[in-house]
């Protein structure tokens, strides 16, 4: 009797698969299955049955893992500062946007200067453009970068749940 239990609890434990994470999305529908690989735009979730699925990491809330991510992590680390430096420079580079039309300004305003030197006309035209485009970008508030925002959070999430941040 006492090994008909046994195996039934190993049949049992067999069907359950070895990580039932919990991937919860914006839209409020959750889904088991397994971490399987992240890029700097996306994340990709194994649900079982050899079926991968890839979701925006904008459309994702959380990840939430089943046990120790740090004791088995679901990916390589390797592969998630991959993804996490492309979407760092990008959030960086979204955040810096205004800094190209300060510095055009700039260079409009240099380059009107040397024309009127040279005894050109257009010089000071030039000048109050690159002025008007330089001031513009230096009153500008700095932009929101919500989807790079979304995608920097959801992969700090995750290296924080394998270890990786302190």
């Amino acid at each position: 009797m006492n090994r008909s239990w046994m195996v039934l609890a190993f049949v049992l434990l067999m069907g359950v698969p070895a990580f039932a994470d919990t991937l919860h999305l914006k839209s409020g529908q959750t889904m088991a299955g397994e971490l399987c690989g992240v890029t700097a735009s996306s994340i990709q979730w194994c649900a079982g049955e050899g079926l991968q699925l890839s979701f925006a990491l904008v459309d994702v809330a959380r990840v939430e893992f089943e046990g120790d991510p740090m004791a088995s992590p679901r990916l390589a680390e390797g592969e998630w500062r991959k993804a996490m430096g492309q979407a760092q420079r990008e959030l960086t580079s979204c955040r810096t946007a205004r800094y190209g039309l300060i510095l055009g300004g700039l260079a409009f305003v240099g380059g009107g200067y040397w024309l009127g030197v040279q005894g050109h006309d257009a010089g000071s035209f030039l000048i109050a453009l690159g002025t008007v485009a330089a001031g513009l970008g230096v009153i500008a508030a700095n932009p929101r970068c919500p989807t790079q925002e979304e995608r920097v959070k959801v992969l700090v999430r995750i290296g924080l749940d394998h270890g990786w941040l302190y």
